[in-house]
């Protein structure tokens, strides 16, 4: 007779843990890892390290700065920021060069575990700036207008609003979504990657030019290829799969 009490007892133990377990999976810790960086006069940044996120713009009407932020999430950042300092936004670090800002990640990958503790770098710069990015796995956001954006990571997943002069994405696995809100017809796009998986978007009526080296391809164009022209599109790999569209 005091097995249903206790079922039902048990039942509801388990429906709270659930819902105590969803509560916590949104919950968030986040530390700095320096003072804001002024980038009123930088014109480049380079990120390297193992690994992080990334999320740059060109924003005129924002501050001109960087931030550097160590952030944990779920389980461990509700007991790590009652009792301990949040380590993981000491990994990283920011500094000035000659013009430019070099940001290091450190060498510690990120922590899916019960932790999950993730560096991420904010920064909004002059227009027309470089971008350089060399990490083991990276997560990037660009929005805004850049000279270079030169980006190496084994695992990287890149998004891109805006427009570059030149573009450069290489790794073992990437996937690449870049959307050109303009064209000047001096652009240069070089996508390589073991396997890759790329999206370009340009305005309707670009007049663009591509070449494919890879041992297997699957190439979706909207736009014809009509060699010489500018945009010119290089992509190399061994498993490629790339979408050309208006948007």
């Amino acid at each position: 007779m005091r097995k249903k009490p206790i079922i039902l007892g048990l039942a509801a133990s388990f429906g709270a843990i659930m819902l105590l377990d969803a509560a916590v999976s949104i919950w968030t810790s986040e530390a700095r890892a320096s003072d804001p960086v002024d980038l009123s006069s930088v014109n480049r940044i380079e990120v390297r390290g193992a690994a992080s996120r990334v999320t740059i713009n060109t924003d005129n009407t924002e501050p001109l700065e960087a931030r550097l932020m160590g952030t944990r999430s779920g389980w461990g950042a509700l007991w790590r920021s009652s009792w301990f300092d949040d380590g993981c936004a000491m990994t990283g670090s920011m500094s000035l060069d000659r013009g430019s800002l070099i940001v290091d990640t450190g060498d510690a990958p990120f922590d899916f575990d019960w932790d999950d503790c993730r560096l991420e770098l904010r920064a909004n710069l002059r227009p027309d700036a470089a971008v350089l990015i060399d990490q083991r796995a990276s997560a990037i956001t660009l929005a805004g207008d850049f000279s270079v954006l030169d980006i190496k990571s084994d695992a990287g997943d890149v998004d891109v609003e805006g427009h570059a002069d030149a573009i450069t994405l290489s790794g073992a696995a990437l996937r690449a979504r870049i959307a050109f809100d303009e064209v000047r017809k001096s652009e240069t796009i070089r996508l390589m990657g073991k396997m890759m998986d790329a999206t370009l978007i340009f305005p309707t009526g670009s007049v663009i030019s591509y070449a494919v080296e890879s041992i297997a391809s699957y190439i979706d164009s909207a736009l014809p290829n009509t060699p010489g022209a500018k945009p010119e599109i290089r992509i190399r790999g061994d498993m490629v799969r790339t979408t050309i569209k208006e948007g």
